[in-house]
């Protein structure tokens, strides 16, 4: 019964959580060019913090606001079946026009919150040039170059492109496709009431994404089970994906090919394709409707006043959905996956003391005190397991494609920017922006096994205690164990306790939390303009 250290068992559970989201086989292949940041500790997320996704940003009067403002009022509530309200009293006075109007502002304003919180979760570039382990263990941000959409904005406006001019014909082409990709809509200011054009993903792209997510979690299902058996020390494992594993390949395959037939994937492909052929012939008039879809996507925050780039996560009822992949952990996964070996475009890490084990904070939201829990537990009786999905981020105005031509380059009459580069291209990549984040990794339902630990049990019995006072939490690894966020209702933004319960020898943590990002890994150098190109405008 070997006993060993929180960040030990905390290493070994990502080295697998690794494999079964990044190794392949000829059924699902590797994930290239790509890495995951943790956060340290997860995030906590509520339900509710997504409904923009599936209401869109326009407020509607619900039920449940109706009968707090009509108690508010003193008019004791909704009404009782049958027209009379409890007790035989007068049915309760319909709301007037202006308080209905009230009601969906303060939900339209509840659902740009929302939406202004995701767009800034995601708006970050994660730092991969460090030294060590830090950017595959922690949440690492470079936050000296500024956000993703400013390094973005900035290399569109800073930018020169080839000088060349696209026959008639081909330039409605590509407005034809370009108007398949998104999707613009009026939507009133708040503020002014003006009518403002804001620009979203199109249906076929919604659609290209939602297959595109519906197979990336078959293709998790069937990583899963398959490094389970690969790695087992119980016959279970073993016998279920042999008789189980043709039935996961055909999930996959089936999940492709509903992708291929119902969700676009090669019309998207093609589209994508081929305005990446007319960028080398033309790019000021891509350049200028890139930039038109930045600006229209640009919203500006009710309580900070700044500006923000609209993003979304397809599909947008994945809070809701029940299609979540099982993840995990026994006894017999610990040493297999200790020293496990992460590659990323070309440069690999291996997992070390990067990941902390259980560290407590207490409540209140300026709190510096920590404590951290430094026994040891038996890895033969520890064991973990939760729900994980890795939803797409959908961000209509990041042009990819842009950046990776061979056509744009800084401008060289700047000097502060003309020798600046994207990616070097190295390994690890150093630049302006040597990757980006392209999905988030949602766990929920968390529990561990830890078995009889007198130790731990005495530091959740005082943790407990010390964080009565609300607001207090704690994590291990990349997993938040309770602890409070911010939230947004009708009411405006309220704090919100993330509760778990310990029984003594195993540790529940319901409810939804971030635990990481999927990044993309710029394969090359970039800009990486061609030589040939004399003339640039």
């Amino acid at each position: 019964m070997p006993d060993v250290m929180p960040h030990e068992i905390a290493n070994s559970i990502m080295g697998k959580l690794y494999d079964v989201l990044t190794n392949g086989d000829e059924t699902v292949p590797k994930s290239e060019d790509n890495f995951f940041s943790w956060c340290t500790p997860g995030i906590p997320m509520d339900v509710s913090d997504f409904e923009f996704l599936q209401q869109g940003l326009t407020g509607v009067v619900k039920k449940k606001d109706v009968d707090t403002m009509r108690e508010a009022a003193g008019a004791g509530g909704a009404p009782a079946p049958g027209g009379a309200a409890a007790g035989g009293a007068a049915p309760a006075p319909a709301l007037t026009p202006a308080q209905l109007d009230q009601l969906r502002a303060s939900d339209t304003a509840r659902l740009y919150a929302q939406a202004e919180a995701l767009a800034r979760i995601v708006d970050f570039v994660p730092d991969v040039a460090k030294i060590n382990n830090d950017q595959f263990a922690k949440f690492a941000v470079m936050n000296d170059e500024g956000t993703l959409s400013e390094i973005y904005e900035r290399t569109l406006k800073m930018s020169q492109v080839m000088s060349s001019e696209l026959p008639d014909d081909v330039k409605q082409k590509i407005a034809q496709l370009q108007g398949l990709l998104v999707t613009k809509t009026t939507k009133p200011d708040l503020i002014t009431g003006e009518k403002i054009e804001v620009t979203g993903p199109s249906p076929l792209v919604q659609t290209y994404n939602e297959k595109l997510a519906a197979w990336m979690a078959a293709a998790l299902d069937y990583n899963s089970h398959r490094i389970d058996a690969l790695t087992a020390d119980n016959p279970q494992a073993v016998h279920y994906w042999a008789i189980n594993a043709n039935i996961l390949r055909a999930k996959v395959n089936a999940a492709m090919a509903d992708w291929i037939s119902s969700g676009y994937k090669e019309d998207y492909e093609k589209i994508a394709a081929y305005i990446a052929q007319v960028e080398g012939r033309d790019l000021t008039l891509l350049k200028q409707e890139y930039l038109d879809d930045l600006a229209k996507a640009t919203l500006t925050g009710l309580a900070s006043g700044s500006d923000f780039y609209y993003a979304a996560l397809v599909p947008g009822s994945f809070a809701t959905s029940a299609g979540w992949s099982r993840f995990s952990f026994s006894s017999g996964d610990f040493s297999r996956h200790a020293n496990s070996q992460f590659n990323a475009s070309g440069w690999s890490a291996q997992a070390s003391a990067g990941f902390f084990g259980f560290g407590a904070h207490g409540g209140g939201s300026h709190s510096e005190d920590k404590t951290t829990f430094d026994g040891s537990f038996n890895s033969d009786t520890f064991g973990l397991s939760f729900e994980i999905a890795q939803i797409p981020i959908v961000r209509p105005w990041f042009k990819s494609s842009y950046l990776m031509s061979k056509t744009w380059r800084f401008d060289q009459n700047n000097v502060d920017l003309k020798d600046e580069v994207l990616s070097d291209g190295g390994s690890p990549p150093r630049g302006l922006m040597p990757a980006y984040p392209t999905a988030v990794i949602f766990i929920r339902n968390l529990n561990m096994e830890i078995g009889h630990s007198e130790g731990f049990d005495h530091f959740m019995s005082e943790h407990s205690s010390s964080s009565q006072s609300g607001g207090g939490g704690f994590s291990f690894g990349p997993f938040s164990c309770g602890g409070s966020a911010s939230h947004y209702t009708t009411h405006g933004s309220t704090e919100r306790d993330y509760g778990w319960s310990w029984n003594g020898h195993s540790l529940s943590v319901p409810g939804m939390q971030i635990a990481g990002f999927k990044c993309h890994v710029l394969p090359k150098k970039t800009p990486n303009p061609d030589p040939a190109i004399k003339a640039w405008v």
